[in-house]
């Protein structure tokens, strides 16, 4: 479909193999920063190396949020070793063990435990951004003064994001906070998701200046019911749900959406 997408630190496969598939299509690795700064150093190296294109640093997920979807599923792969194997494929993470991950499985996981969450404060950010030349972005900023803190310290873009309302299982809306993000902004790119379910919501967010829209349930479901063929359906059926919108609204490019939403903003 020629749809970018945004690669977690929490994968089935490890980054290499993931990157492996992109093609002509750019990925971002999406990085949950770890407590061990050489392990977080690694993990962007490794991505630099891969072939992507950016990586998307998360804020707002250094400890789970209480998820009651989660909890009455027992939702937590990584607590059996799924997903894990960005971690047990990297050489500082294995260092860290006293046996190697696939000879004992359950210290591994304990040692992610461990590791996972890092609570960053803006004096990281200088450390961040000295890891890679690539486009460095800032995802879960919400707050305009965030946005500019981060515009400050020299990030390349910005993601608008509440985690979908899940990581704290409810909050402020992610397409409340996007004009004001935008004007924060001041130019840089701005990311954006947290409910998009529909085209006609990736045309809202467009309209009031997002450079790009994500979507994680969506492709998710479609994965669910039809593997790959259900991701394609499910993208191109964004696609062409706002492609006929705009059309049926009379704005014949992206330009022209913009153009009208900035006006609304005024």
């Amino acid at each position: 479909t020629g749809v970018p997408m945004v690669a977690s630190t929490l994968t089935v496969d490890p980054m290499e193999e993931v990157a492996a598939e992109f093609g002509d299509t750019p990925g971002f690795f999406q990085l949950y920063t770890p407590t061990d700064r050489d392990l977080a150093e690694s993990l962007v190296r490794r991505a630099e190396a891969a072939g992507f294109k950016g990586i998307v640093v998360t804020l707002d997920t250094w400890v789970t949020g209480w998820r009651p979807r989660d909890l009455a599923a027992s939702n937590f792969p990584q607590l059996r070793g799924h997903c894990l194997a960005n971690y047990t494929s990297d050489p500082v993470f294995r260092a860290r063990l006293a046996k190697a991950p696939e000879e004992d499985p359950g210290a591994a996981i304990l040692e992610w435990v461990g590791v996972f969450g890092n609570p960053l404060t803006w004096a990281d950010l200088p450390w961040l951004r000295s890891l890679t030349d690539l486009p460095l972005i800032l995802k879960g900023l919400c707050h305009p003064e965030d946005v500019r803190r981060a515009r400050d310290g020299g990030v390349d873009a910005v993601y608008c994001s509440n985690h979908g309302g899940r990581q704290a299982n409810g909050g402020l809306p992610a397409l409340d906070a996007l004009p004001g993000v935008v004007e924060a902004a001041d130019g840089l790119p701005v990311l954006f998701d947290s409910g998009v379910r529909t085209g006609a919501d990736v045309v809202k967010a467009l309209a009031l200046g997002a450079t790009a829209v994500g979507v994680g349930r969506p492709y998710a479901y479609g994965l669910a019911a039809g593997g790959e063929d259900g991701i394609v359906h499910v993208l191109r059926s964004l696609l062409a749900e706002a492609d006929l919108l705009m059309a049926v609204d009379g704005y014949p490019t992206l330009a022209d959406l913009r153009a009208e939403g900035a006006l609304r903003r005024l």
